[in-house]
Protein backbone atom coordinates (compact mmCIF):
# COMPACT_ATOMS: atom_id res chain seq x y z
CA UNK A 1 0.00 0.00 0.00
CA UNK A 2 0.99 3.56 -0.49
CA UNK A 3 0.02 6.03 1.99
CA UNK A 4 -1.15 9.51 1.77
CA UNK A 5 -2.09 10.19 5.35
CA UNK A 6 -5.35 9.50 6.75
CA UNK A 7 -8.05 11.33 5.29
CA UNK A 8 -11.76 11.87 5.94
CA UNK A 9 -14.78 12.37 3.31
CA UNK A 10 -18.11 12.39 3.93
CA UNK A 11 -20.16 10.60 1.16
CA UNK A 12 -23.95 10.45 0.22
CA UNK A 13 -24.17 8.13 -2.84
CA UNK A 14 -23.19 5.30 -4.18
CA UNK A 15 -20.35 6.73 -6.49
CA UNK A 16 -18.78 8.63 -4.10
CA UNK A 17 -18.12 5.25 -2.75
CA UNK A 18 -16.94 3.84 -5.83
CA UNK A 19 -14.46 6.27 -5.80
CA UNK A 20 -13.41 5.72 -2.60
CA UNK A 21 -13.43 1.94 -3.58
CA UNK A 22 -11.04 2.85 -6.56
CA UNK A 23 -8.22 5.17 -4.98
CA UNK A 24 -8.22 1.78 -2.23
CA UNK A 25 -7.58 -0.73 -5.36
CA UNK A 26 -5.45 2.02 -6.47
CA UNK A 27 -3.12 2.07 -3.70
CA UNK A 28 -2.80 -1.53 -3.48
CA UNK A 29 0.94 -2.80 -4.75
CA UNK A 30 1.78 -6.63 -5.85
CA UNK A 31 3.47 -8.14 -2.29
CA UNK A 32 4.05 -11.80 -1.27
CA UNK A 33 1.01 -12.03 0.74
CA UNK A 34 -2.66 -11.31 0.45
CA UNK A 35 -3.85 -7.67 0.54
CA UNK A 36 -6.45 -7.33 2.81
CA UNK A 37 -8.42 -4.44 3.69
CA UNK A 38 -9.96 -4.15 7.26
CA UNK A 39 -13.59 -2.61 6.85
CA UNK A 40 -14.79 -1.02 10.79
CA UNK A 41 -18.28 0.36 11.32
CA UNK A 42 -21.64 -0.19 13.01
CA UNK A 43 -24.51 -2.39 10.88
CA UNK A 44 -25.75 -0.58 7.75
CA UNK A 45 -23.27 1.58 7.44
CA UNK A 46 -21.80 0.77 3.50
CA UNK A 47 -18.91 -2.34 4.54
CA UNK A 48 -20.62 -4.33 2.51
CA UNK A 49 -21.84 -1.68 -0.41
CA UNK A 50 -18.04 -0.96 -0.29
CA UNK A 51 -17.18 -4.50 -1.29
CA UNK A 52 -19.72 -4.60 -3.72
CA UNK A 53 -18.42 -1.47 -5.44
CA UNK A 54 -14.68 -2.97 -5.09
CA UNK A 55 -15.47 -6.38 -7.03
CA UNK A 56 -17.75 -4.02 -9.71
CA UNK A 57 -14.33 -2.15 -10.17
CA UNK A 58 -12.38 -5.76 -10.15
CA UNK A 59 -14.91 -7.10 -13.14
CA UNK A 60 -16.41 -9.81 -10.31
CA UNK A 61 -19.75 -10.86 -12.49
CA UNK A 62 -20.93 -12.29 -9.54
CA UNK A 63 -23.63 -10.56 -7.46
CA UNK A 64 -21.80 -9.85 -3.97
CA UNK A 65 -24.02 -10.27 -1.19
CA UNK A 66 -23.36 -9.91 2.63
CA UNK A 67 -21.48 -13.15 3.72
CA UNK A 68 -23.03 -12.65 7.39
CA UNK A 69 -24.50 -16.26 7.50
CA UNK A 70 -21.76 -18.47 5.83
CA UNK A 71 -18.77 -16.07 7.23
CA UNK A 72 -16.60 -16.21 3.79
CA UNK A 73 -17.41 -16.09 -0.01
CA UNK A 74 -15.05 -16.11 -2.75
CA UNK A 75 -15.29 -14.49 -6.26
CA UNK A 76 -13.15 -14.87 -8.80
CA UNK A 77 -10.74 -12.14 -10.62
CA UNK A 78 -10.37 -12.21 -14.44
CA UNK A 79 -9.05 -8.69 -15.35
CA UNK A 80 -6.74 -7.53 -12.60
CA UNK A 81 -2.87 -8.09 -13.15
CA UNK A 82 -2.71 -9.61 -9.82
CA UNK A 83 -5.52 -10.40 -7.80
CA UNK A 84 -7.26 -13.40 -9.46
CA UNK A 85 -9.64 -13.49 -6.06
CA UNK A 86 -11.96 -11.53 -4.20
CA UNK A 87 -13.13 -13.69 -0.55
CA UNK A 88 -14.92 -11.46 1.56
CA UNK A 89 -15.80 -12.29 5.09
CA UNK A 90 -17.89 -11.16 7.91
CA UNK A 91 -16.62 -12.15 11.33
CA UNK A 92 -19.39 -10.31 12.97
CA UNK A 93 -21.37 -13.96 14.32
CA UNK A 94 -17.74 -15.37 15.13
CA UNK A 95 -17.05 -15.92 18.76
CA UNK A 96 -13.17 -16.46 19.04
CA UNK A 97 -10.49 -16.17 16.91
CA UNK A 98 -9.81 -19.83 16.85
CA UNK A 99 -13.31 -20.30 14.21
CA UNK A 100 -11.34 -17.96 11.36
CA UNK A 101 -8.16 -20.28 11.53
CA UNK A 102 -10.65 -23.68 10.70
CA UNK A 103 -11.82 -21.36 8.01
CA UNK A 104 -8.13 -21.75 6.71
CA UNK A 105 -7.82 -17.72 7.56
CA UNK A 106 -3.57 -18.43 7.66
CA UNK A 107 -3.56 -20.28 4.22
CA UNK A 108 -5.33 -17.54 2.12
CA UNK A 109 -3.60 -14.73 3.90
CA UNK A 110 0.02 -16.45 2.48
CA UNK A 111 -2.09 -16.06 -0.94
CA UNK A 112 -0.45 -12.90 -2.51
CA UNK A 113 -3.36 -13.14 -5.16
CA UNK A 114 -5.86 -13.10 -3.06
CA UNK A 115 -7.80 -9.72 -1.75
CA UNK A 116 -9.60 -10.39 1.41
CA UNK A 117 -12.31 -8.00 2.93
CA UNK A 118 -12.95 -8.25 6.29
CA UNK A 119 -16.15 -7.00 8.20
CA UNK A 120 -15.84 -6.67 12.01
CA UNK A 121 -11.94 -7.22 11.83
CA UNK A 122 -11.91 -6.04 15.35
CA UNK A 123 -13.36 -9.25 16.09
CA UNK A 124 -9.88 -11.08 15.25
CA UNK A 125 -7.26 -8.14 15.96
CA UNK A 126 -4.43 -10.92 16.36
CA UNK A 127 -5.25 -12.33 12.89
CA UNK A 128 -5.43 -8.80 10.92
CA UNK A 129 -2.09 -8.48 9.54
CA UNK A 130 -0.59 -5.68 10.40
CA UNK A 131 0.02 -3.85 6.93
CA UNK A 132 -4.33 -4.48 6.43
CA UNK A 133 -5.56 -0.70 5.10
CA UNK A 134 -8.48 -0.05 7.62
CA UNK A 135 -11.27 1.79 6.01
CA UNK A 136 -13.95 2.94 8.97
CA UNK A 137 -17.64 3.80 8.59
CA UNK A 138 -20.10 6.03 10.39
CA UNK A 139 -23.14 7.18 9.56
CA UNK A 140 -25.36 9.85 10.47
CA UNK A 141 -28.22 10.64 8.79
CA UNK A 142 -27.96 10.32 5.26
CA UNK A 143 -24.15 10.94 5.24
CA UNK A 144 -21.75 8.90 5.79
CA UNK A 145 -17.98 9.55 7.07
CA UNK A 146 -15.44 7.65 5.77
CA UNK A 147 -12.04 7.15 7.39
CA UNK A 148 -8.80 5.63 5.74
CA UNK A 149 -5.23 5.79 5.10
CA UNK A 150 -3.87 4.27 1.68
Amino acid sequence: MISNGMQRREIRTLSELADIAREALMSCVQKETATVIALTGDLGVGKTAFTKELAKLLGVSHEVTSPTFVIMKSYPISTHPFFKTLTHIDVYRIESEDEIRVLGFAELLKDPTQLICIEWPEKIQNSIPTDALTISFTLLKDTRTITYEF
